[in-house]
């Protein structure tokens, strides 16, 4: 049984089956201490007999103990894999099984079992991915939405992962699978799986995903370069900096924070000279040199930042030069960790990311290695970002092959994203009511996600030719997929019901709640959903009165129950909240304190604002969401359920993704495949 392995209670098993042993020890102890006058005599006249006698015991008492543990860690001599494939959602691939357009997934689930698979509350990727591999909720794991705040301060922080003062230290709170294994020595390799950054000790191998910053210490910072100008309200996502029109241009690469005792601290920089010449673009810096032409991406570049004096940050990124004519514009990826030597750990053991980067190339690094802000914001076209999807996804394909060919037994675990990516900012092309829908829309982008979908389905084909009937393979996704159509901006709604104000009356609020008045404000919100109460005690400037709280999150959640889409009048399509959740209802354990008093689960079409993540207070109260990114997942929960496949009978049990960790933990090998 799988479970003898992986469960806390290991130990007794290994107990178990050493008791007659045990006995045995302690049965020669009870005897010698009764004859202990007799057996002291005997060893002082046959002192140099004894000492070989007990040699000859403790010698064989070790190969008993040793054949034992032995035993104990090879008795688990098969391999688990687990495909993690983020955002497929059900209501896309039943209907492609059926038609035939996706035959492998078919297959696993008529040889295997297939069902859907309940997702978390709220299905942020960062609070499913952290459920799944913990099989705990937010309250124990304290893993909650992607922002966090500091009731203290009202400070904003992303839950993926804290880095600060050359330090990073991990938000989970709680032990996952891999801990687990890891103790019973089952050899376990980990690849992408979101939240593992810092990676941990396992027995095994590590290489962390989601929550590995960019050079600079953010999710995904881009640098643009333009001889057009530029519109100063415009959306800056990326560092966008206007250059001359010129035969020769002086441009930054820009790295992390420098340190020093004498100068101000400021963000590192390397020159790099540009020249433009006859349709093509050629750039020199340190000991570097490249050509480029319109429309076509570098290969990997390497640059290394001067930190301090004894210290260096080098990264890798990508060029690609958009046009030279009529404006000069080129674009540089997010600067990521240097595989061969990242500036923080981003693997187990610490060289595993520079065999990998030997083994197969340089490889993206940060935990969310596409850049779709570029794409919202006009700096890129969809096809760079198609672009960018299928080399991603390669490089992932290239570890799962390799830990594939040389993992014997043991628990394997891959991640893959490209199917959330490409959802995210294709779903405009498939939903007739969204506000940037075009009819007349190239076919390619309108079967963008089905051709993703089949792209998955390919490389799961390929997977389950590399492995045998004694293996168990299961897919999973951590939750589904829907059109993002409205934006709403809670705060907006919380000020015009009274819960918020602003200070001096303005008639819209800063990023980060920097224009909220405390002293008259009741509930704000942060987050994709969270609403907490500016509870007295709890917060730093908090009025309400821990009493009123629970009639106070009652009358909110009824009023939010209400809220109707003015664009749509009474049509039932313009109720904008399905439900309303409490935190007692949703967050069990320690940590649910820390999470947010109310968590509203939004109707299909609906989803809080970008500014809402980020505590702003917008005029409006909703409006259309016209960026790119259309499709989404951040809806009531019971809206968005994920997939999951087994190679085997799993039987009828509905499964949620909290179920995966003790599902693997109690997975019985011996089981036949069917």
């Amino acid at each position: 049984m799988f479970c003898g392995y992986i469960d806390p209670g290991n130990g007794f098993n290994f107990f178990n089956s050493a008791g007659w042993l045990l006995s045995i020890l302690l049965g020669l102890i009870s005897a010698c201490l009764i004859h202990l006058k007799k057996i002291y005599f005997l060893l002082k006249k046959q002192r140099k007999t004894v000492i070989i006698l007990l040699s000859l015991l403790f010698v064989t008492g070790t190969l008993l103990f040793g054949a034992l543990l032995l035993n104990s860690r090879s008795a688990f001599n098969k391999r688990v894999i687990i495909l993690g494939i983020d955002g497929l959602s059900p209501d896309i691939i039943e209907p492609m099984m059926v038609n035939g357009q996706l035959s492998n997934f078919a297959r696993l689930k008529n040889t295997g079992s297939y069902q859907r698979l309940a997702t978390t509350n709220p299905p942020a990727s960062p609070v499913a991915w952290a459920a799944f591999a913990t099989g705990k909720n937010p309250g124990e794991n304290g893993i909650y939405d992607f922002i966090i705040r500091d009731p203290k301060t009202y400070g904003l922080d992303l839950s993926l992962a804290r880095v600060g003062n050359d330090k990073i230290s991990k938000t989970v709170k709680t032990k996952s699978f891999w801990y687990y294994t890891s103790r019973a020595k089952i050899p376990t390799v980990i690849i992408g799986c979101p939240m593992t950054f810092p990676p941990d000790k396992i027995y095994g191998r590590m290489l962390s995903g989601m929550g590995v910053p960019d050079i600079l210490g953010t999710e995904g910072t881009f640098i643009f370069f333009t001889s057009e100008p530029e519109n100063k309200k415009k959306d800056a996502g990326g560092k966008v900096f206007n250059v001359p029109r010129s035969k020769t241009i002086t441009l930054h690469l820009i790295g992390p924070r420098t340190s020093s005792a004498l100068e101000k601290t400021e963000n590192a920089r390397v020159p790099v000279k540009a020249s433009i010449g006859n349709n093509e673009l050629q750039l020199d810096w340190q000991s570097n040199k490249i050509r480029l032409r319109p429309g076509h991406w570098s290969d990997w570049q390497e640059v290394t930042f001067d930190i301090t004096p004894f210290k260096k940050a080098k990264g890798i990124f990508k060029f690609y030069l958009v046009s030279l004519e009529p404006e000069f514009k080129l674009y540089v990826s997010p600067i990521q960790f240097d595989p061969r030597k990242p500036l923080f750990p981003i693997s187990y053991p610490p060289g595993y990311a520079k065999e990998l980067a030997d083994t197969i190339g340089l490889f993206h690094t940060q935990g969310m290695p596409v850049d779709t802000w570029a794409i919202n914001e006009g700096r890129l076209q969809e096809e760079q970002l198609i672009q960018k999807c299928e080399e991603t996804t390669r490089e992932r394909k290239a570890i799962l092959d390799l830990e594939l060919s040389r993992l014997k037994k043991g628990v394997l675990f891959c991640y893959f994203g490209g199917t959330d990516t490409i959802q995210h900012m294709f779903w405009r092309y498939i939903d007739p009511q969204h506000p940037l829908y075009d009819p007349k829309a190239p076919q390619e982008y309108k079967d963008m996600i089905k051709t993703w979908y089949i792209k998955i389905d390919s490389l799961l084909g390929e997977v389950m030719q590399k492995i045998t009937d004694k293996d168990t393979l299961i897919v999973l996704s951590d939750h589904g997929f829907n059109t993002f159509r409205r934006a709403v901006h809670i705060n907006s709604w919380l000020r015009a019901n009274g819960y918020l104000a602003l200070k001096n009356n303005l008639a819209e609020g800063a990023p980060l709640l920097a224009d909220v008045d405390w002293p008259k404000t009741r509930a704000y919100s942060v987050g994709f959903g969270a609403i907490y109460l500016n509870i007295k005690g709890r917060e730093g400037k908090g009025i309400v009165d821990p009493k009123d709280a629970k009639k106070l999150k009652m009358e909110i959640a009824a009023r939010l129950k209400e809220w109707r889409d003015e664009k749509y009048g009474e049509l039932a399509s313009a109720s904008v909240i399905h439900e309303v959740y409490k935190n007692e209802d949703i967050f069990k354990g320690p940590f649910a304190k820390d999470a947010p008093d109310l968590y509203v689960g939004f109707n299909i079409g609906y989803r809080a604002s970008w500014q809402t993540a980020l505590g702003a207070v917008p005029a409006a109260l909703i409006e259309d969401n016209l960026k790119k990114w259309s499709g989404d997942h951040l809806f009531d929960p019971h809206l968005v359920p994920g997939v999951f496949f087994s190679s085997r009978q799993m039987g009828k049990k509905p499964l949620s993704l909290y179920d995966i960790t003790p599902l693997i933990s109690a997975l019985d090998t011996k089981t036949t495949n069917r």
